[in-house]
């Protein structure tokens, strides 16, 4: 967790009463923090506050594997009442010229 250079972008802003702080998009990008992901706050050896992802030790391929499964996990479980998606599109759809 320690920054090894001097900062090269920066951006101004506040801190709330909350202690919370609007980290912009394009540092949020480079840095890998997404909505939602654990980060790590901590102190470096220079006594600056930094922001880092989490470390899961999981690896990219993992991760994807796991959403993969989940998605999987409720593929073909919402019950539309319509057998096909041919049937679906037919009921949506209009059949007389005059209701286009």
């Amino acid at each position: 967790m320690n920054v090894h250079g001097p900062i090269t972008d920066t951006a101004d802003g506040n801190m709330t009463s909350k202690g919370q702080v609007l980290i912009p998009k394009h540092l949020r990008d480079h840095a890998g923090l997404v909505p939602g992901g654990e980060i790590t706050v901590g102190l470096n050896a220079e006594g600056q506050v930094t922001v880092v992802p989490r470390q899961t030790g999981e690896t990219r391929a993992e991760r994807k594997a796991k959403y993969l499964a989940q998605i999987q996990s409720v593929v073909g479980t919402l019950d539309t009442g319509f057998a096909t998606t041919d049937e679906y599109m037919d009921y949506i759809r209009p059949h007389r010229l005059e209701d286009w």
